[in-house]
């Protein structure tokens, strides 16, 4: 379906504002997708991309500023995000033994389980999308880093 169909629209103004329209509309039903993927399982994405960063990590720490570094959507409150995967027991809170103020994340075993359990059904969805071959993929990502790098 065409973005025109999609949001009931004839026209815009220019191929710009239709290229930015779809980009922001194909990224919510990206992330529909994936939510609903994740729903069983108690979590948001906000909160899988941070176990995601944890376990990359190869059992080492991050604090909230590593986190929001590299997080995907740079606008939640970490700390609020990380509080509710601890209450999970997903994550694991440590002191820094020479910062005393500083806080270091681990992800826990209960959380790699998770996420070895989330982490096919992603991937699984990631292989459904066929609409573009490998070199419009690669093209596609090559074309949103040109778009983000003139930000």
């Amino acid at each position: 379906m065409k973005i025109e169909e999609a949001i009931l629209t004839s026209q815009f103004s220019n191929l710009h504002e239709k290229a930015i329209v779809n980009i922001i509309f194909t990224a919510n039903a990206v992330q529909d997708a994936l939510k609903m993927i994740i729903k069983p399982y108690g979590i948001s994405l906000p909160q899988y991309n941070v176990l995601r960063i944890l376990n990359g990590r190869k059992k080492g720490y991050a604090t909230c500023g590593d986190l929001k570094a590299v997080m995907l959507d740079k606008n939640p409150d970490v700390t609020r995000l990380c509080d509710k995967l601890v209450d999970k027991h997903l994550i694991s809170r440590h002191c820094n033994a020479k910062n005393k103020r500083q806080i270091l994340l681990q992800i826990s075993d209960k959380g790699e389980e998770v996420l070895a359990q989330i982490n096919p059904k992603i991937y699984a969805f990631y292989e459904q999308l066929n609409a573009l071959n490998q070199n419009d993929i690669a093209q596609l990502s090559d074309s949103l880093d040109a778009i983000r790098n003139e930000l």
